[in-house]
């Protein structure tokens, strides 16, 4: 597989992993059985999950760590390692190595744009949200993406602001909550918490369409200590992709919240700058 496809693969994996909504409302809240004067203590703990969930977002300003890749998609995969790290409300970065020591591609996504580098091919392509219609249209933006990688409730189109109590309709499955918003014409975001810790477990995002398959799951399978607070350490997502879907395991370690990186990445004039639908075009056409 070459580096340009991987990087193509990359932004797939991050841009393209939820179908989205344009827009959300805000509706009642259904919290199904659960009634007042005959709930067990998990349900009473349900009726404010929302509160619980959004208390146990990140303090921290920074995270940083040692980054293990594998994506799957049909019978291939590759297997990468690199270096995630991020900023609360300014940026998502994503280096990825060979043999430890040569970086070849970077995924960089901020609140104005998204970069992917491919340092091989020596090209690149830069964009703002509002400049790509599926993007504009789906209501993805930065926020989205950070809400996924630091395992945060989140609404699409919703900027930053955090999910209210009333904007989920609520269902207790043994120890575990879940939460689900299907305002949107085109998606459902459904959550799975558990219900004593209030962290999220699993994220998807799918058609309304029953028993269809998701656009997008995200499962958080380890959590480890980032300050006070859990923090997501590995990650399982599958991207459909029509019968073959594509699939990713994140694997962090050396955890850490350091400061002391460049925040921007400078791509060289020597670099050329490709097209979104260039781009676009080789994730349709992918093939690992």
């Amino acid at each position: 597989m070459n580096y340009r496809k991987l990087t193509a693969l990359l932004l797939c994996t991050l841009l393209l992993a939820s179908c989205g909504t344009k827009k959300h409302a805000t509706s009642p809240d259904n919290t199904a059985g659960i009634e007042a004067g005959n709930a067990s203590p998990l349900q009473h703990i349900v009726q404010n999950i929302v509160q619980n969930i959004n208390a146990n977002r990140q303090d921290e300003t920074f995270a940083t760590a040692k980054a293990s890749l594998t994506l799957a998609a049909a019978d291939k995969s590759i297997a990468l390692s690199g270096t995630l790290r991020m900023k609360r409300n300014d940026v998502i970065q994503l280096s990825l190595t060979t043999f430890g020591i040569l970086e070849v591609a970077r995924i960089e996504v901020t609140p104005d744009y998204f970069m992917a580098v491919d340092k091989m091919g020596r090209q690149y392509v830069k964009a703002a949200y509002d400049d790509v219609s599926f993007l504009k249209t789906a209501g993805i933006s930065f926020h989205t993406l950070q809400a996924l990688f630091w395992d945060e409730l989140f609404l699409l189109a919703s900027g930053n602001t955090a999910p209210t109590e009333k904007q989920f309709k609520k269902e207790l499955e043994g120890e575990q909550a879940r939460l689900t918003n299907a305002d949107s014409r085109l998606a459902v975001l459904t959550f799975l918490v558990d219900a004593s810790t209030g962290i999220i477990r699993q994220t998807t995002v799918a058609p309304h369409t029953k028993g269809a398959s998701p656009y997008l799951t995200w499962d958080y399978a380890e959590h480890a200590n980032l300050g006070n607070k859990s923090f997501p350490t590995k990650h399982l997502i599958t991207v459909a992709n029509g019968s073959k879907p594509i699939k990713a395991t994140l694997s962090l370690s050396n955890l850490r919240n350091d400061s002391d990186w460049e925040t921007r990445t400078n791509v060289s004039s020597s670099y050329k700058e490709i097209t979104v639908d260039k781009l676009l075009s080789r994730i349709t056409n992918l093939s690992i």
